[in-house]
């Protein structure tokens, strides 16, 4: 079993801890609101740009949807990417997330509409998901209203967000009355509820999120499903039929237990027939692009930028 020491970290990502990911009620709740207090702080300023949308869900439930907008935007129509940001499906959204969506709606020349989805472990699958889901279908309906061309619309998350990314793309291809989306942009995706590649198995000590959190993550998000009956659109990567499917773009952390299933998943998705850029990221740790100044982060930036202009066309 490897231990930190073992782990050939880039010098740039060394800096990461190696500690027991919190999934309690109480402690995700103070740091939810750590999360939100270092955001006002580091990003107030983006933020404020941002139009805040409440949105009623199906089933009474309302959330939060965060509208940012080029900086030069004029008044034609632009496509428009949704975002799921990452955090174990426990955390809410990062500084480090606000000035991403800013950068993306810049550098793409897009609307970037970020989702505050609601949590587990109060509200586990299939809220969150059906907040995502909702929130694209929202965005297409009022499509008019909010500038956006609604035949250029992408998803994109990362980590947790990349799970709803990548079902939302499935629900999205089975719903007949669906969105028709031009990609998919997955960040170190958790996709796999079992837990069994290589790399979710032996990587127990990595830096920043390890395996034992990783199984802990799936068992609170899934805590009302059968784990013998888990559905592709909670771990998408026990989907069958992967044909179909938008074009992705995957990005993985080579010491990340996640890493595998997200080389598994782009791999599959081309045996498919979907176009597949995967990028696999070496000496990184999970989360290693909130570190703006590696070279490495920087090249994987422009690689996603990369993607979405070409999924826009």
């Amino acid at each position: 079993m490897a231990n930190k020491k073992e782990y050939a970290v880039h010098e740039d990502f060394k800096h990461y801890p190696a500690f027991p990911f919190p999934f309690n009620g109480v402690v995700t709740g103070l740091l939810n609101r750590f999360l939100h207090l270092d955001t006002f702080f580091r990003q107030r300023k983006v933020k404020a740009k941002a139009a805040r949308h409440t949105v009623s869900m199906d089933g009474g439930a309302s959330i939060d949807i965060y509208q940012f907008k080029p900086d030069n935007a004029g008044n034609e129509p632009l496509p428009a990417m949704l975002y799921f940001h990452g955090g174990a499906f426990v955390l809410t959204y990062a500084s480090t997330h606000v000035e991403a969506m800013d950068f993306y709606a810049n550098q793409a020349n897009c609307m970037v509409f970020m989702v505050d989805y609601r949590l587990a472990p109060a509200n586990p699958f299939p809220a969150a998901f059906n907040d995502c889901y909702g929130a694209l279908q929202w965005v297409e309906k009022n499509a008019a209203q909010l500038g956006v061309d609604p035949q250029r619309l992408v998803v994109g998350g990362d980590s947790a967000g990349g799970t709803l990314t990548a079902g939302v793309a499935q629900k999205a291809l089975d719903d007949e009355q669906g969105p028709v989306l031009k990609g998919q942009m997955l960040i170190y995706p958790a996709l796999d509820s079992t837990c069994s590649t290589r790399t979710a198995r032996e990587y127990e000590k990595a830096p920043m999120f390890d395996a034992v959190a990783n199984r802990k993550m799936w068992e609170v998000y899934l805590k009302n499903v059968s784990r013998s009956d888990v559905p592709p659109y909670a771990a998408p990567i026990g989907r069958e039929d992967l044909s179909g499917l938008p074009q992705a773009y995957v990005e993985n952390a080579e010491f990340d237990p996640l890493c595998d299933e997200a080389a598994d998943y782009a791999q599959r998705l081309e045996a498919a027939g979907v176009d597949v850029e995967l990028r696999e990221t070496k000496g990184t740790v999970h989360g290693y692009d909130t570190v703006p100044e590696s070279e490495i982060t920087q090249e994987s930036l422009q690689r996603r930028i990369a993607f979405l202009q070409k999924s826009f066309g």
